[in-house]
């Protein structure tokens, strides 16, 4: 009498008949192995269950579908596991996480690079080094602009006694430098570039 599954019989499977199982040619299931996608018993069998799992962790959902079957040879669901990008915390003890979701992680990065070009060029967004720069020059210019109000009005003041006429002259050579602070204009690199 045979030994039963009870009895310490092993549930793994050969090569030929994993690709049975699985709706492949064997010669699919010896390149997973192969190259790491599936990977076998001590008894050098293939337990399914396991085989399953590993083959929909690491299949590029990309991939066609399987000739053979017509059916997909991927994940099943649309939705790829681990889209997010802190899904990497989460990787397996080897260190790697999935292979979809690898493709799914660098793929969220690159649509998020792809974006800020995308609004650097329509001029949504600018280097922060190019603010830097602007708002010194408007600073240094701010700057110059009211430490010139001194010597423009102190010979005027010399003759004032009145503190109103003397508020009111230093008013108002103060409110014209503003002004003309607001109608200068400061160019950054995008205004050059669309001109």
């Amino acid at each position: 009498m045979g030994k039963t599954k009870s009895q310490g019989q092993s549930s793994s499977i050969s090569y030929r008949a994993y690709a049975r199982y699985r709706g492949v040619s064997p010669e699919a299931v010896s390149k997973a192995v192969r190259t790491g996608r599936i990977t076998v018993d001590a008894d050098g069998k293939i337990d399914p269950e396991k085989a399953d799992r590993q083959w929909l962790e690491n299949t590029n959902p990309s991939k066609a579908l399987n000739f053979a079957s017509g059916n997909s040879k991927h994940r099943s669901s649309s939705k790829i596991a681990g889209a997010d990008t802190e899904a990497a915390a989460t990787s397996p003890a080897n260190g790697l996480p999935p292979f979809a979701q690898s493709r799914a992680i660098r793929e969220a990065y690159e649509a998020r690079l792809r974006k800020l070009e995308y609004e650097v060029k329509i001029g949504k967004l600018v280097s922060a080094d190019e603010v830097r720069v602007d708002a010194f020059n408007i600073a240094r210019i701010t700057r110059d602009r009211l430490s010139g109000i001194p010597d423009m009005v102190a010979p005027v003041l010399v003759g004032m006694n009145d503190i109103n006429e003397i508020h009111r002259l230093l008013s108002t050579e103060i409110r014209l430098a503003c002004e003309e602070l607001t109608r200068t204009r400061f160019y950054t690199k995008a205004d050059k570039a669309k001109e």
